[in-house]
């Protein structure tokens, strides 16, 4: 694993600090492998509610390395797995539960954020899909029914017809948008920067530089300084997200894909004025290739997509933290959408893989007779769920009655992916899939229902 980082717009808010004196040696009660939300949440639960207990987080770089320090900047309340597939897998109340449950992990977030005074640009204004077609705008209006058969009203998701979308924000060629105001707007680095001050303060050690490379009955097997090192632990929790293949015996448990962003210059006022985008919404467009946005505090468009393929053998290097060709294409869509910054300079240009189940899942895997848990598979929604996720653990750890034990974050386990090489063909193909339904959708104005039938079955 190398310390270095590609080059992102949050990286450089980055703090440093030391944490090679921290000894690993001595046994925690607690050890977390991974220093990313999931398990600076996880500390925090844990030693806020039992301060007497040990809890030690390593880590092979440092805090917020990987999706933590590089995502798109949403704290939202998605999940990853439509209410009907919930339903389907655990029961209509849980289903609902879980959607709940997850868009209260936004103003958890929130509270904790102003509660500790914590400078992450944090802005709650909801978030906006926007139809570019009438594709688009019949899709987002079936997901604003199916969301109303369970129960979400007028407070939680509606449609904004375009009158009411341009003084919001103008996007080329807009017919509306889905809203939702269950979501808020962040730096991600600077979110870590303060869990890491407050963990810290509480007592939670960390440690950077140890690679762990198998966890197993007595604790982890880590690299350090080219050298093998045991770490016991009683209790030992797997917080790894994209970086799980590397584990032993974890090549299928969830695959990296691979997600990019571009950030622009900061843009002048004349160019804000045209696009508004003042309240700083998140922002999709509703096409099935995923894309994100946002307006960052210092007046930048933020932009990622997907769309990158999988590396053969659940591969994760640092060269794949950066793909020009994905670039390319998102720089494209930036400017189609936001024709008024189409002169902007791009100055950052930065990647990392996310965790996906096989059924794109999220899950905390209790194994409570061996004292190991492993909880993450957020498909890229994971900046409020980690906050659940931690919190759920930190019930297990400490044997407490919470009602986060009984969501289907905690009742279900993703089957592993297929062997190579049925994994690396299966998952390209359906990988190409949405950006060819776009295409067709686009020009034929009209739902290719088979074709997004077949993506769902290869990859959903």
């Amino acid at each position: 694993m190398t310390p270095l980082w590609p080059q992102s717009l949050w990286a450089e808010q980055r703090e440093a600090r030391g944490f090679n004196d921290t000894d690993v040696i001595q046994r925690p009660d607690v050890l977390i492998v991974g220093a990313g939300y999931t398990g600076l949440w996880t500390a925090i639960h844990v030693k806020r509610a039992q301060p007497d207990i040990d809890v030690l987080i390593v880590d092979a770089v440092s805090p917020g390395f990987g999706a933590s320090g590089r995502n798109g900047g949403w704290c939202s309340g998605l999940f990853p797995v439509d209410l009907d597939v919930l339903e389907r897998l655990h029961g209509r109340d849980a289903a609902i539960a879980m959607q709940r449950a997850a868009i209260s992990a936004v103003d958890e977030v929130g509270s904790f954020v102003s509660r500790h005074s914590i400078d992450c640009d944090w802005t709650k204004s909801g978030t906006l899909t926007v139809a570019t077609n009438s594709v688009q705008r019949s899709r987002l209006h079936e997901s604003i029914n199916a969301q109303r058969g369970y129960g979400l009203d007028e407070m939680d998701v509606r449609w904004i017809d375009s009158e009411e979308l341009l003084p919001r924000v103008s996007v080329s060629g807009a017919l509306g948008a889905m809203f939702s105001p269950h979501c808020a707007v962040l730096h991600p680095m600077k979110l870590v920067n303060g869990l890491v001050r407050h963990a810290t303060s509480i007592g939670v050690r960390i440690a950077t530089g140890y690679d762990v490379v198998a966890i197993d009955e007595n604790g982890v097997v880590a690299q350090s300084n080219g050298s093998s090192m045991r770490i016991d632990a009683d209790w030992v929790v797997r917080a790894t997200e994209g970086y799980t293949p590397r584990l032993r015996g974890e090549h299928r448990t969830v695959i990296p894909l691979y997600s990019y962003m571009v950030a622009t210059e900061p843009l002048p006022d004349a160019v804000w004025n045209e696009i508004g985008w003042a309240e700083r919404e998140t922002l999709a467009e509703g096409r099935l290739m995923v894309t994100y946005a946002q307006r960052s505090a210092d007046g930048r468009i933020v932009f990622g997509g997907r769309g990158a393929g999988y590396r053969f053998a659940s591969r994760v290097v640092p060269r794949d933290d950066t793909d020009q060709r994905v670039r390319q294409r998102i720089e494209s869509t930036l400017k189609a959408l936001f024709p008024a910054a189409a002169e902007a300079a791009v100055t950052h240009h930065w990647g990392g893989p996310l965790a996906v189940p096989r059924d794109w899942h999220p899950s905390v895997t209790i194994d409570a007779s061996a004292r190991r848990i492993a909880a993450g598979g957020y498909v890229g929604d994971g900046v409020a769920l980690s906050h659940l996720a931690g919190r759920t653990v930190a019930a297990a750890i400490l044997g407490l009655d919470s009602p986060d034990l009984r969501l289907p974050l905690t009742r279900h386990v993703s089957k592993h992916w297929e062997p190579e090489p049925i994994r690396w063909l299966g998952v390209n193909a359906g990988l190409r899939l949405p950006t060819l339904i776009d295409s067709i959708e686009t020009r034929s104005r009209r739902p290719a229902r088979r074709l997004t039938s077949l993506m769902n079955r290869v990859i959903g």
